[in-house]
């Protein structure tokens, strides 16, 4: 059920009408495309932005024609989609997200779901799912997109990319539509090492301290998060990682348990959603799906006093991760709890795997650190991701890092 066959693997071309793709990665009511300057470290690549992001011109529509429909055009172009255009490469389109990017499974009822080009079978993973299968497809050389629980790293994971969730305020997402303002960040992904290394250099610029990386943290509680099978396939990945950066030992990240974790993320990142979305949905009350509806009910329902209380807790949390992960080690953990699920799966199956998410993709939004999902290994003949973590303001290293496991582990 691979569909990557199916495709010429040809990058699509700057052009004023919507790009025609197979997977259903574009969006088509709002499309725009430019080019990039004529020199510069990027040019010759094509590249694809999340429709949450302003283009002067368009639009961004946010995962829902609602949305679409009540706002005027972008007044300016968000400030990264201007450094890649300043860099040479060619803006071809915007991509599907889910709606109003409250989600994580990679569907969208209003526009049509993307598909993943390993098998169509399966979730792309979301909310920036068009990004993920348009450049594991092979339609763009990458693609950006917002992360605040696993918007970025979990397509990455289901689609065999290389995906950044850089350092919190690294890198300037000004131009991005209102979301989670404490923990959102922009992300992108990339399939080849050289265009990833690229596309980091661009994005996160040079670190300002330079500690390099000697010692692997092995989250032991985060792989008994995951099912058995899953952390056996993600061993050779594992150590393929200690080989190039050095010993490894176990450790518990959260020793108070994850749930309390996931309890401060979902308070912190419910506020502050409905915070950017209650007075548009109160004023237009748009039809949304049963997820994001569901999940919007509840955030409605948070009081201020909690909301204040998490955030004092996750400011406990990220004290806590600074004097556990030293600057010389990166934590190493599933970047999922599996490789993408079935469509058909059961309902109380996608639940339980998405539980079983939540607390490997809480981390790095609570404690405002870099991690990178990278694509070592397959598992049911669909790639499995494996994350590292490291510590804030670390993120080109990291990025260069994952991008030699990559190439090194492909020889």
């Amino acid at each position: 059920m691979k569909i990557n066959q199916f495709l010429k693997n040809e990058k699509l071309t700057v052009s004023p009408e919507p790009p025609y793709d197979a997977l259903q990665a574009f969006v088509r009511d709002n499309h725009i495309a430019l080019e990039g300057a004529k020199d510069g470290p990027l040019r010759g690549l094509a590249f694809a932005i999340k429709d949450v992001f302003m283009v002067k011109g368009s639009t961004y529509g946010n995962g829902h024609p609602e949305w679409l429909r009540t706002h005027g055009p972008d007044p300016y172009t968000a400030v990264s989609v201007l450094k890649l255009l300043d860099s040479g490469a060619d803006l071809v389109g915007k991509t599907v997200c889910d709606e109003l990017c409250f989600s994580i499974s990679g569907e969208n009822w209003n526009y049509g779901s993307p598909l993943n080009p390993y098998d169509i079978r399966r979730y792309t993973g979301g909310s920036s799912s068009g990004s993920g299968a348009a450049t594991a497809g092979g339609l763009v050389d990458f693609a950006t997109g917002s992360d605040c629980l696993g918007s970025v790293r979990v397509p990455a994971a289901y689609n065999g990319l290389l995906g950044m969730r850089p350092t919190y305020k690294r890198v300037d997402n000004d131009g991005e539509a209102p979301y989670c303002e404490s923990m959102d960040v922009l992300g992108y992904v990339a399939k080849e090492p050289d265009v990833f290394k690229k596309v980091s250099e661009v994005l996160l610029g040079e670190d300002e301290k330079k500690t390099p990386f000697q010692q692997v943290y092995v989250a032991r509680d985060c792989f008994e998060a995951v099912d058995a099978d899953v952390a056996e396939a993600l061993t050779p990945a594992v150590d393929h990682v200690s080989k190039h950066v050095g010993p490894a030992k176990e450790v518990t990240v959260a020793k108070e348990g994850f749930d309390k974790w996931i309890e401060i993320f979902k308070t912190v990142q419910g506020y502050e959603v409905y915070e950017s979305y209650g007075g548009w949905l109160d004023k237009y009350k748009p039809r949304l799906s049963r997820g994001p509806k569901e999940r919007l009910a509840w955030a409605k329902t948070i009081q201020r006093h909690e909301y204040l209380e998490a955030k004092t807790k996750r400011e406990e949390l990220l004290k806590g991760f600074r004097e556990f992960l030293p600057e010389d080690a990166v934590l190493v953990l599933p970047t999922a709890a599996s490789v993408a699920p079935l469509k058909t799966d059961s309902l109380e199956e996608i639940n339980r795997v998405r539980a079983q998410s939540t607390s490997l993709l809480c981390i790095s939004p609570l404690t405002g650190t870099p991690q990178v999902t990278v694509p070592l290994v397959d598992q049911h003949d669909v790639p499995l991701g494996l994350t590292l973590i490291a510590r804030e303001g670390t993120d080109m290293q990291l990025a260069n890092l994952a991008a030699d496991l990559v190439s090194s582990f492909r020889r």
